[in-house]
């Protein structure tokens, strides 16, 4: 799986869901992990504006597509 792909963080999406259940709702960890996500690559020393771009739209498809399955937790 390629790192930043939009498969990538909707598996990580997953993990951090499935770690956090007692702590966090669904919801609620995934904004959790989405802005812990954006933050690192917004201060990450990237050279090219389009790869922050890129990995941005993947991390917000994901999101998207975890947010609309049915929970199994």
């Amino acid at each position: 799986m390629e790192p930043f792909s939009t498969p990538f963080f909707e598996e990580n999406f997953r993990q951090y869901i499935h770690k956090n259940r007692d702590v966090f709702t669904k919801l609620e960890a995934m904004n959790s992990y989405y802005r812990s996500v954006v933050s690192s690559m917004i201060y990450d020393n990237l050279n090219k504006n389009s790869e922050i771009v890129r990995r941005i739209r993947n991390l917000d498809g994901a999101y998207k597509t975890v947010k609309e399955e049915k929970s199994k937790i």
